[in-house]
């Protein structure tokens, strides 16, 4: 019997479900080497030093470590909210989804870097352009089912896909183009100013909205 041909979108039928727990596990790979790269004084007594110094000498390797969780934290949540918007993907969307875990992956190397180099700006520089890059990767995820809406779970108006875009493109990317700037003048200010960007997203409320079954509007 001859084979039925392939439907012209069989190849935008993709279960993302590889794609958020391949996510999931890179994001939890990133968080333990987060904490793994904070520098433990192999020379600290404690009996003499005691435990206040022991913190004092550690103190910005923990500010760093705390810097950079809670950034990754956010960026899981943004990534977590735009995925549930898709109920399918295609090749597209799975290559989208690598371009943005790509600089998940540096920020442990970026977050060491700083901590071993605390007073170069330059350092500042890459630990600024790491958060750019995530940012852009994920605005590009997120403005990619605008043009492919037979992908979506839900109808997202252009109005609110234009804001949520906004606010993307202000943080990460404008927050970290600012505390780069402001790390040539004060860098311990620049490296605070990183914390601005989960702050900012302590409330994302038309994103959040895909989190809800649109099925059960009414509950």
């Amino acid at each position: 019997m001859p084979k039925e041909p392939l439907s012209s979108t069989a190849d935008e039928k993709f279960s993302l479900d590889r794609c958020k727990a391949l996510a999931d596990g890179v994001f939890a790979i990133v968080a333990t080497l987060l904490v793994l790269g904070i520098d433990i004084p192999s020379d600290h007594n404690f009996s003499e030093q005691g435990l206040m110094v022991f913190l004092e000498r550690i103190g910005f390797h923990l500010l760093i470590y705390g810097v950079s969780f809670w950034l990754a934290a956010t960026y899981w949540v943004q990534h977590a909210a735009i995925m549930h918007y898709y109920r399918h993907g295609n090749r597209t969307v799975v290559w989208l989804n690598l371009l943005f875990l790509f600089p998940v992956t540096l920020l442990p190397f970026v977050t060491e870097l700083k901590g071993e180099y605390r007073d170069e700006a330059l350092v500042i520089l890459l630990f600024g352009a790491v958060q750019i890059l995530i940012g852009l990767a994920l605005i590009l995820l997120w403005n990619y089912s605008g043009s492919h809406p037979h992908l979506m779970s839900r109808t997202v108006e252009d109005a609110i896909r234009r804001r949520v875009t906004r606010r993307m493109f202000v943080s990460p990317v404008i927050i970290s183009l600012v505390a780069i700037a402001v790390s040539f003048l004060s860098l311990h200010l620049g490296t605070l100013l990183f914390l601005s960007i989960p702050l900012y997203y302590l409330s994302h409320r038309e994103l959040d909205l895909g989190w809800t079954d649109p099925g059960r509007k009414g509950e």
